[in-house]
């Protein structure tokens, strides 16, 4: 469970410096080229959640096949799960950072984008202003990247356990005593 632990935290951290990453290249720092930052930002969080999730696996896989037992859909998705969880809390508490100390401005730059080219009439700018009030807000971004973090590693730890489980009847290799395999 210490390796699953592990690679969640280094899940969330590796996301949220990506978000850094983007910060500081300007890539958030103006409406205007806010969506190129996010695309970024996104297929970056995704590599970092496919490599975390891999090698956490296959890390917590090789333990399994050395210590004797065998690598079962239960038993990998039960690590994927606290990778997802700890992953997902690690970022959510990154991002709430991010946009509430880090970049305050981020959310005057996303309520622009969102409002750019957007015709409303006075009693529709009233309703749709309470509801970018949370949208742009530190705790929406933590649910939102968190959630995402947290329902995307499942969905992938699922494939990866049902792809890599071991098989009834199907012998498992395990290094010979003597050897660094």
């Amino acid at each position: 469970m210490r390796t699953a632990l592990l690679f969640g935290a280094l899940l969330g951290a590796l996301q949220t410096l990506a978000t850094l990453i983007i910060y500081a290249c300007g890539l958030h720092g103006s409406p205007e080229i806010l969506e190129g930052g996010h695309r970024f930002e996104n297929i970056a969080a995704f590599v970092v959640m496919m490599a975390c999730l891999a090698f956490g696996l296959r890390s917590v896989r090789r333990q399994r096949h050395g210590s004797g037992g065998s690598f079962t859909f239960g038993f990998g998705f039960k690590h994927a799960a606290v990778i997802a969880a700890i992953g997902g809390l690690l970022n959510a508490l990154g991002q709430f950072l991010y946009v509430a100390v880090v970049h305050p401005a981020y959310a005057d730059h996303f309520r622009a984008a969102l409002l750019a080219g957007v015709e409303l009439t006075p009693e529709q700018a009233a309703e749709y202003e309470a509801q970018l009030d949370f949208i742009v807000s530190p705790l929406f971004r933590a649910i939102n990247q968190g959630g995402t973090t947290l329902l995307f590693t499942l969905f992938v730890g699922i494939a990866y356990c049902l792809l890599f489980r071991d098989r009834a009847g199907v012998p498992v290799a395990t290094p010979r005593a003597g050897t660094d395999s």
